[in-house]
């Protein structure tokens, strides 16, 4: 099992928010429950905003208002008799809490209170922050209403809670008898976990290598012939440059690192057809390849080689202390 505090780190990682995620307080006694954590420091997050000052940004309202302000819509003001009681439908730039990134916030935590298995005492902290957020309404959630939102420098907190409340949205269901949510185990699903271990080990050697170009790359296949228009893409997970060095690494997530064959155990062969693809169609001929995988129980460093090409096959034991998950992953690349 992977400890709940490793988690929270891979989240901070893949979403190239650690200097965020740092500045929530998350405490040993969070461990236990992703829920309760994600809660957390949801809640901790926006208390954080308040402290600061919530995102406001110039809203144009349209209202009757008693006498003049901004811009008068005439035809309305006279079709609805208002000049002669003093009134006017007017239009004017107000500076509103009420904008999309607050209404997600309130919307997520306001469903983090329907939720059965959510500590009572967290429930409490929350509907004191949703009192809080007075001046902001909630919203219907969708999957594109949290790409709808411009991050820049002044609210850039944002993009990390903003993360949180959609891998919370993403994970909720409902229950149709009694109407409250329930949150869904992400972490039994191995396409999400797939996407999320995948953008951790890109991240955490973009922000722990930093002498390092670390990208995904598009290769172009060395074959003659006609256009390669009807040739799949060919993309990796990380290609890494460091020195003289090149290194392309392909992040696996398998609940089992080896797959089953007779009686016997054996590296999955599509993972390492698509590798040796990758190590054949790049420019650098002694480019080295490394197939990870995560693993809680057994762990494998295998290497080979191959036309000059160094191969290797590692698992990065997650149900350790971070410290030690840190220390495995940098030793994955500086490796001798």
């Amino acid at each position: 099992m992977i400890p709940i505090k490793n988690i929270y780190y891979l989240l901070a990682y893949a979403w190239n928010k650690l200097e965020e995620s740092e500045l929530v307080d998350v405490t040993a006694e969070d461990e236990s429950d992703l829920l309760n954590l994600l809660g957390k420091v949801l809640l901790n997050g926006t208390k954080t905003l308040l402290k600061r000052g919530i995102d406001r940004q110039y809203l144009t309202e349209n209202e009757v208002y008693q006498g003049i302000k901004g811009k008068v819509n005439i035809s309305d003001s006279l079709r609805k008799n208002l000049f002669q009681k003093g009134l006017s439908v007017c239009e004017f730039d107000e500076l509103s809490a009420d904008i999309l990134p607050n209404q997600i916030l309130k919307t997520t935590l306001q469903n983090l209170t329907q939720i059965v298995s959510l500590s009572p005492t967290l429930k409490h902290e929350i509907r004191t922050i949703i009192y809080r957020l007075y001046e902001v309404h909630e919203v219907v959630l969708t999957d594109s209403i949290f790409h709808q939102i411009q991050i820049n420098r002044n609210n850039s907190f944002y993009a990390f809670l903003l993360n949180i409340s959609e891998l919370i949205y993403k994970n909720l269901l409902i229950n149709e008898k009694t109407g409250y949510f329930q949150f869904k185990d992400f972490l039994r699903d191995e396409r999400q976990m797939a996407r999320l271990f995948e953008e951790f080990i890109r991240n955490f050697y973009k922000i722990e290598i930093p002498e390092a170009k670390v990208f995904r790359e598009d290769l172009r296949w060395k074959m003659a012939g006609e256009t390669h228009q009807f040739l799949p893409k060919m993309q990796t997970d990380i290609s890494i440059k460091i020195n003289d060095r090149k290194l392309i690494v392909d992040a696996k997530y398998y609940k089992e690192t080896l797959q089953k064959y007779y009686d016997s155990e054996k590296i999955h062969s599509q993972h390492l057809y698509q590798l040796f693809a990758y190590l054949k169609n790049q420019e650098d001929p002694q480019a080295e390849g490394i197939l990870i995988y995560p693993t809680v129980q057994k762990s494998l460093s295998l290497h080979y080689t191959h036309e000059g090409h160094t191969i290797r096959i590692e698992t990065l034991n997650l149900n350790q202390d971070w410290r030690e998950v840190k220390a495995d992953l940098l030793g994955v690349i500086f490796a001798l």
